[in-house]
């Protein structure tokens, strides 16, 4: 497979240092290419791809002044009233504040290709912390691994990520599942997820530190009542042109409603209070979110066990590639990939292509 990926690499590429380059790069550099690349596929392409026309027309017609900031703020007010919930032992509300927090960033990702770069979403991707939820895998015996579409060791149940929908969250608590290696190296977090991380047009979300006792159970942001938040989790194909009219009509309502005016002057009142504080907001990283969980991934362990391998033994060459498409294969069923490209890949990779 990464032959293959090695020869059309070659095909596609004019300039002929590039083309050295590529000829003569090391298995493993090539490895960390197919997985960024697909990566980027996954994130940056498929998200988006099938979104309806509310989907379409709230990212082609958004304020790129208003709704930008506005999806920033009610992440780090989720954030916020997380972190407060866990820190009260109130499960459920944190779980709650969690399932919203990855329902706007869902929405935001399939608005971000409609929106002419408008709204730009950066958030570690949650896959490799939602693995540690489901972590069955088949064995040589399934008829699933007899019929040669699966191999022994993958796994059974796809991570979501950010398409996520159950209400059990606990898995951003722990660190990220080893399986996701090569991923976790790249990006660098091993511990609990960072959610303080995340950004809107490279600007961080501003997780305030809030005293538990004063929640008082699930707390709205103004921009959840926006109507794109239902509307687009419909299905394209199952929308009709009522809906689309329904639409229409409801974010004009939306744009003269309460909600606007309660956003407006909450953030005129910030401004005043705290005018540098205010232009400060989301210039770095708030606190983390979750405490440190005192057992987070050694990302070490296989790099310095590669260092012990002679580089001259060729059977130890073949291994490295053999494990190398054993990790691929693994993120590619993990991945955000369409079904049919995924199966696709995982066939020829099955089939020894």
């Amino acid at each position: 497979m990464l032959d293959n990926f090695r020869d059309l690499l070659l095909k596609k590429c004019e300039d002929s240092s590039l083309k050295n380059l590529i000829q003569f790069a090391r298995e493993d550099l090539l490895t960390d290419l197919v997985f960024e690349s697909l990566e980027k596929m996954a994130d940056a392409k498929h998200k988006g791809d099938t979104a309806n026309v509310a989907l379409r027309n709230f990212g082609s017609e958004m304020d790129p002044e208003t709704h930008p900031d506005m999806i920033r703020d009610a992440l780090g007010h989720h954030a916020t009233r997380y972190k407060a919930a866990l820190a009260g032992d109130r499960k459920d509300l944190a779980d709650s504040h969690a399932k919203q927090f990855f329902n706007l960033v869902n929405t935001a990702k399939k608005v971000q290709k409609h929106s002419d770069g408008k709204l730009d979403v950066d958030a570690v991707s949650p896959h490799a912390w939602e693995r540690n939820s489901k972590t069955n895998q088949y064995d040589s015996d399934h008829p699933m691994v007899a019929a040669g579409k699966r191999s022994p060791g993958d796994f059974v149940t796809d991570t979501k990520g950010w398409s996520y929908s159950g209400k059990d969250h606990s898995f951003l608590q722990d660190p990220p599942h080893e399986s996701y290696m090569k991923e976790i190296r790249r990006h660098g977090h091993n511990d609990a997820y960072p959610m303080e991380e995340t950004r809107i047009n490279g600007k961080y979300i501003t997780v305030d530190d809030m005293d538990p006792s004063e929640l008082n159970g699930h707390e709205k942001h103004e921009f959840d009542h926006h109507p794109i938040m239902e509307h687009g989790k419909q299905h394209a194909g199952k929308r009709s042109p009522e809906d689309d009219a329904r639409y229409d009509s409801e974010t004009m309502a939306y744009d003269d409603s309460p909600h606007m005016d309660k956003y407006f002057d909450r953030q005129d009142a910030m401004q005043e209070a705290d005018p540098e504080g205010y232009a400060a907001r989301g210039s770095k990283a708030s606190d983390p979110v979750h405490k440190e969980t005192g057992n987070s991934l050694d990302t070490t362990r296989e790099e310095a066990a590669k260092e012990k391998i002679p580089k001259e033994k060729t059977k130890v060459k073949k291994e490295k590639a053999k494990m190398s498409e054993e990790d691929f294969s693994s993120h590619i069923s993990d991945s955000d990939i369409p079904d049919d490209i995924k199966a696709s890949i995982l066939a020829r990779l099955n089939s020894g292509k």
